[in-house]
């Protein structure tokens, strides 16, 4: 893979932004320098619990909720590594259900506590999360337009999942203090302040399934990036997807990273970010992932 120039240092708030986009492993982002980013923002895939396509690598795909979890702590153990002293990860989780015709019984694989353990486990410090209420994601037992799960006035009813989880995972080190232009360039209204920083955001509706089968809406990264990041930090999303953290740190004045293991998200990215015609430059770099992954695994295996 053809390597970069570090983005680690803010560009000026009033410059151009950048926006990069790499075919790649979200476990292995060696060519992304360590302590050069500011925020990770991502919505992380559901494990096999999810459609995602048939790709070497593809971590949606994996079978084993346990071995899943693995495989994301090494995704975490490499924001740690890519983030500065103080940054932040903010991932947008879902806890998974499963029905009775699935898995012989309802019940629900807790996912966001998982995670969260997952992120002390390699070193980060976990804050308050923030609940969105929105329709439930996936493998529910009754259509959305549904009341409730189950029959009615009876004790077997099931609550309805129809929230996901923010979470945030800080790294240990200082705060950063804005230059007057990044504080000016990044300042929120009080009315969003209080609004944001509320622990439920129930004004944020879900997005359609078209392009990506988990998609997130644009307004989610919006208003983490603006929260969590000053004009021209480096944020990334190591689960790209359609791109929709970079076209949102693109409107925000940041610079972007998006890392995706599918060709077919890059071409989409791409296309989308062109299409916003904000002025960022936009770069894209491609590798032959799965091998790289398959080099990589063997190499960890050997050095055990």
């Amino acid at each position: 893979m053809t390597t970069r120039t570090p983005v680690a240092q803010p560009k000026p708030v009033t410059g151009i932004t950048r926006h990069e986009v790499y075919e790649a492993d979200a476990r292995f982002l060696w060519f992304i320098p360590t302590e050069s980013v500011h925020l990770v923002c991502s919505s992380p895939p559901y494990g096999a619990l999810i459609k995602y396509p048939d790709h070497p690598g593809q971590l949606g795909n994996v079978a084993s909720y346990d071995k899943f979890l693995e495989q994301m702590e090494a995704v975490l153990a490499e924001s740690m590594r890519m983030l500065v002293p103080g940054g932040r990860v903010a991932y947008v989780v879902g806890d998974v259900c499963i029905s009775r015709k699935a898995g012989g019984r309802h019940h629900v694989l807790p996912l966001s506590a998982d995670l969260q353990v997952r992120a002390r486990k390699v070193g980060f410090d976990c804050l308050t999360p923030i609940r969105w209420l929105k329709v439930a994601n996936i493998r529910l037992e009754a259509s959305s337009s549904s009341r409730y799960l189950g029959k009615p006035n009876l004790p077997n009813g099931i609550v309805k999942n129809d929230i996901e989880n923010i979470l945030f995972f800080r790294k240990p080190g200082g705060y950063r203090k804005p230059t007057p232009e990044m504080e000016a360039r990044s300042y929120i209204p009080s009315d969003e302040y209080a609004k944001w920083f509320s622990p439920v955001w129930s004004d944020v509706t879900g997005q359609l399934r078209r392009d990506h089968p988990a998609p997130y809406p644009v307004e989610i990264p919006r208003r983490l990036i603006r929260m969590f990041s000053f004009a021209g930090d480096t944020v990334i999303d190591p689960f790209a997807g359609t791109g929709t953290t970079a076209l949102a740190a693109m409107e925000t004045g940041r610079n972007s990273i998006s890392a995706d293991i599918e060709p077919a998200y890059i071409d989409l990215i791409e296309a989308r970010l062109k299409t916003a015609k904000l002025g960022g430059i936009i770069e894209v770099f491609r590798t032959q992932a799965p091998a790289e992954f398959e080099l990589r695994q063997a190499f960890s295996n050997v050095n055990r």
